[in-house]
């Protein structure tokens, strides 16, 4: 009811109890004081009647209102369950599909293209996504135009692991190297080896965006697989040019406590021992402090076929040598923000049977005493190395030696593990 409707009714009462006391004083011949006692008691009496009238309509009508936006609620819930279930099932149709095509079994050579009928599902089952997609929108927004209520963004029907599915099935998985170069002649010693993906635009797909989503699907051995597959036969190919030059390998802890992934792995491994002196594995400092059990045994079969490890992001320069020595570890990776602000202002050293005080000059020779070369990483400017040569590191990686650079697309063609390498090896991506 407007408010000035209520306004004029409560004038209205006014007027009937001044009315009402003025007869009572003109006619019971009640005093003045007594009559307008009258007229204030009827004022209030119509008042509260009225107020709780009007609280009565308004309690009606609200719980009305609620009843018809829960029922638009739960329609919007129902139809948003009902495509959610259609797309999912059509999704698990597609990737089966898709996975049949890019990694069936193998067939007689006039067998080999996928077979017409397959397309025709393929193209009907896009269309059906289309459908269903542009069905549920219209749905939704009949729903919300109804119901007046605020409208939904659906998720999308492909997530972070179908595009790291997608783009391991149709080989869109990149190897990207970065030269380590040896000081202070700045010649190229190793390269470090980045895997990168893509999606179906021709977008790199960061590390930050594919590596949880790889984890959480448990194809981060798949992708350590292709990444292992390329730098094995890129170390191939140097070495029948005879450019002794090592690659490092970042592999994920996760890997290597995988009891599906990691005795495959192992055995792929043992045959190619032969590059034991080229390949180096690299996992960052906090997944090497806190490795299981198993992992580090994993780490010690690749050290007894002559493998070495590397560490990288170190964050803590108080490392401790002798384990790292017992470990196999013979690089160590030390961004040169943690040189300089831990071992040269703060003055922390790494633990070592030395018990003397080390000048921040001989800390390289002391990781050498252990058999271990130290790496200074992230070297962005000349003032940075000349900081980095202070200290005696014998080796430097970082932009200003060279970027991460995508391997040719002709050898991106000619190292591409094949169908049999992902089965062999647990890649299982379907």
């Amino acid at each position: 009811m407007p408010i000035i409707t209520h306004v004029l009714l409560y004038g209205a009462y006014a007027m009937i109890s001044l009315t009402v006391g003025a007869a009572l004083n003109q006619v019971g011949g009640q005093d003045i004081g007594g009559s307008f006692l009258g007229g204030i008691a009827l004022f209030c009496a119509c008042s509260v009647t009225h107020a709780s009238i009007s609280a009565s309509a308004a309690a009606g009508r609200i719980g009305g209102t609620e009843k018809r936006i829960k029922g638009d609620m739960e329609r919007l819930r129902s139809a948003h369950r009902e495509i959610s279930a259609d797309i999912d099932a059509v999704q698990t149709r597609l990737d089966q599909i898709e996975t049949q095509v890019a990694f069936g079994a193998p067939q007689a050579p006039q067998l080999e293209a996928p077979q017409p009928a397959a397309q025709i599902e393929l193209r009907l089952i896009d269309q059906i996504v289309d459908k269903l997609g542009a069905a549920m929108d219209a749905r939704l927004q009949s729903i919300q135009s109804a119901g007046n209520i605020t409208p939904l963004t659906p998720s999308a029907a492909r997530g972070p692991m179908d595009l790291v599915r997608e783009a391991i099935l149709e080989n869109r998985v990149e190897l990207h190297l970065q030269p380590i170069v040896q000081l202070p002649q700045r010649k190229t010693a190793f390269y470090e080896g980045f895997t990168r993906l893509k999606d179906a635009n021709g977008r790199m797909i960061l590390p930050q965006e594919f590596i949880p989503a790889a984890e959480q699907a448990g194809l981060m051995g798949t992708i350590d697989n292709v990444l292992l597959f390329r730098c094995v036969q890129i170390v191939r190919k140097l070495m029948k040019q005879d450019r002794r030059i090592g690659i490092f390998c970042n592999i994920s802890p996760a890997a290597l406590a995988d009891d599906s992934f990691f005795p495959q792995f192992l055995d792929f491994m043992r045959e190619n021992r032969d590059l034991a002196g080229s390949l180096i594995f690299e996992i960052p400092q906090i997944a090497y402090e806190a490795r299981s059990s198993v992992e580090a045994r994993a780490m010690g079969k690749l050290v007894d076929l002559g493998f070495r490890f590397s560490i990288d992001r170190v964050t803590n320069a108080e490392i401790d040598l002798p384990d790292l020595e017992r470990s196999g570890v013979r690089y160590v990776k030390m961004p040169v923000q943690v040189l300089s602000d831990q071992i040269l202002k703060r003055g922390i050293r790494p633990r070592s049977a030395i018990t003397r005080e080390i000048a921040a000059a001989d800390i390289s020779a002391v990781f050498q005493r252990y058999g271990i070369d130290l790496i200074a990483e992230r070297v962005e400017s000349e003032d940075t190395v000349l900081e980095v040569l202070d200290l005696d590191v014998p080796y430097g990686q970082g932009h200003l030696f060279g970027a991460p650079r995508a391997i040719k697309d002709s050898l991106m063609e000619e190292t591409a593990p094949p169908r049999e390498f992902f089965l062999k090896n647990g890649g299982r991506v379907s």
